[in-house]
């Protein structure tokens, strides 16, 4: 096996790579990079046995073959070269030589036959979807995601494909981000998925802004095509608990108020919070909003802010950290706050939604201590 290759672009394909691979593992095939150079396209594979991820790269092919590498080795030794050719040939030993104009390194690979086969999926249904409005389902839903592994199913975002719309959903069991593109039709209604986060955050920074990709679904297996990377997951087992049972319908009391100035609020109001709970407390009165922590052993701060609010004085907490990550992925200038009561879920909205486009956010509060 022998080819030459652009470092920059060989760079690009492995840092798209060394993110699907497991930082620590039972299996050293896992640490590897699968290298194949085959009719004139050199194509590089990594997985960790749950996602896998194939990306193809210029290079000049002067011998055909394969051949797995380190992957973090490579990238190591790679990552200081400039924007240079790189020759890299590999002998029947798998010993691996790489070439360039200031120097030269030898390491040792491993048998492409070692490297785990690549999953047969019988594709079962197949949807076309717009780039840049897939991205924005994953970036608004992502940071919602929980990290209990007791809660396999919330581990994942929920991807439901109507016949009119396409939804993405993700909650910890105190956030939850729901949001509907509305722009979306499909020929049929496709079962429910819930696709591990890991592909989704692999998918998300290969996503270009404008284009189409093809995403297809087997029995437990889904499969992103893009023009230059390939994802494919396996998906998680289980049923997602039924979300909407959870979003109040009878929240009334709206408040209106500038976002960036909330967020500044919070960052600097819970400095002095109490460093467990996080706990910030929100007084919403006629024309502001005040957000204020205490702490018996460090002390006590407040901010008041301009605000528009109808409904009934009200006080509520929440853990502070929720509530910033909510509001850093709405986009709009202000932000709607919708209560009903103190103790029950509160549900966020940006003031104008995006056409053909229903985002909505909602964090549970934390009791107050009087």
């Amino acid at each position: 096996m022998k080819f030459s290759v652009s470092c920059s672009d060989l760079k690009l394909g492995m840092q798209q790579i060394i993110n699907v691979i497991p930082s620590k593992t039972t299996l050293p095939i896992l640490g590897h990079v699968l290298f194949e150079a085959n009719n004139g396209t050199l194509s590089l594979s990594g997985t960790d046995l749950e996602v896998t991820l194939n990306t193809k790269i210029a290079a000049e092919i002067e011998q055909e073959g394969s051949v797995t590498i380190s992957g973090r080795l490579l990238f190591d030794v790679i990552r200081e070269i400039g924007d240079i050719p790189l020759e890299i040939s590999v002998d029947e030993s798998n010993k691996i030589l790489l070439k360039y104009s200031r120097g030269q390194y030898t390491f040792f690979g491993e048998d492409p036959k070692d490297f785990p086969q690549l999953p047969s999926i019988n594709v079962k249904h197949e949807i076309k979807y717009n780039t840049k409005k897939l991205k924005r389902l994953i970036d608004k839903t992502l940071f919602a995601v929980s990290t209990d592994e007791l809660r396999a199913a919330l581990m994942g975002i929920l991807f439901q494909v109507k016949e009119n719309e396409c939804r993405a959903v993700s909650t910890d069991g105190h956030r939850l981000s729901r949001i509907i593109d509305k722009g979306f039709t499909s020929s049929e209604e496709l079962s429910d998925v819930i696709i591990p986060t890991k592909a989704l955050s692999l998918l998300s920074k290969g996503l270009e802004e404008e284009g189409e990709g093809k995403i297809s679904l087997a029995e437990n297996h889904i499969v992103f095509e893009l023009e230059k990377v390939v994802i494919s997951a396996t998906l998680i087992e289980g049923r997602y608990p039924d979300y909407e049972k959870v979003i109040p319908v009878n929240n009334e009391k709206v408040l209106i108020v500038n976002r960036d100035q909330v967020i500044s609020a919070l960052r600097t109001v819970s400095v002095l919070a109490n460093k467990i709970t996080q706990q910030v407390r929100l007084k919403i009165g006629a024309n502001n909003l005040t957000i204020s922590s205490q702490d018996m052993d460090r002390g006590e701060g407040y901010e008041t802010l301009e605000a528009e609010y109808s409904g009934e004085e009200l006080e509520i907490g929440f853990n502070s950290n929720y509530l910033i990550e909510i509001l850093k992925h709405i986009d709009t200038e202000n932000v709607l706050f919708n209560f009903d009561t103190s103790t029950s879920a509160t549900l966020l909205f940006p003031e104008n939604q995006e056409e053909d486009e229903d985002l909505l956010m909602l964090v549970m509060p934390i009791k107050l201590r009087d």
